[in-house]
């Protein structure tokens, strides 16, 4: 009992710790984001203009977008953020991904990527996967000073919801982009989907 304690105490300190150390005063679930509506379904990962004048403001973690009241929820909704060295300057970035839902059984990615070296944080860039097994967004992460992106194997789905395979591309970052370097890689990810989905394609 007292080793379970332990470490539980121990988990808990190191929960707190990374809290402290990486996420500063930033509330990414509050936050203002830019955005420009799609207007179409990319095929495969999208880099979009980090330029973007037009910006939404998450209020708990969404904002609704009024394209059809009557639909249900259309929006972003801020799915988590992680804190990773993805520039290679020994620092970690923030990466905020946002699922966009069409009010239907499509749903997208959005991944934002922000440099935490000065006070506020800096948009270094930002990108839009595909919808579910078309080079939907299974994980993004940080390796070695380079991002990763792994997105779900269209040629490998089972249905529009779910793939058995996801193809990893890895980014550097130079002259102020992020750059692919090496070949894209194949991989077979433990769950066919990023979030539960039912029979019909809707969120559990």
């Amino acid at each position: 009992m007292r080793t379970a304690c332990l470490c539980l105490t121990f988990c808990l300190a190191a929960v707190c710790t990374v809290g402290q150390n990486n996420t500063g005063a930033t509330d990414f679930k509050n936050f203002r984001y830019p955005w420009s509506h799609y207007s179409g379904w990319p095929h495969e990962l999208e880099w979009l203009d980090a330029s973007e004048t037009e910006h939404i403001q998450l209020k708990d973690g969404r904002w609704a977008d009024a394209v059809d009241p009557g639909l249900t929820f259309t929006g972003l909704t801020l799915e988590n953020v992680q804190f990773a060295d993805v520039t290679g300057d020994g620092r970690p970035e923030a990466l905020a991904t946002l699922r966009y839902d069409t009010g239907g059984t499509q749903y997208s990615h959005y991944v934002y990527i922000y440099s935490l070296a000065d006070k506020s944080p800096k948009l270094l860039a930002y990108f839009h996967s595909g919808d579910r097994s078309y080079w939907g967004l299974y994980r993004v992460y940080g390796r070695g000073g380079k991002l990763v992106v792994e997105l779900f194997d269209p040629e490998k789905r089972t249905g529009d919801c779910c793939s058995h395979g996801f193809v990893r591309t890895i980014y550097q970052w130079r002259g102020g982009r992020f750059q692919q370097v090496g070949a894209k890689q194949s991989g077979t990810p433990p769950a066919p989907s990023r979030i539960p989905v039912t029979v019909f394609g809707t969120h559990n």
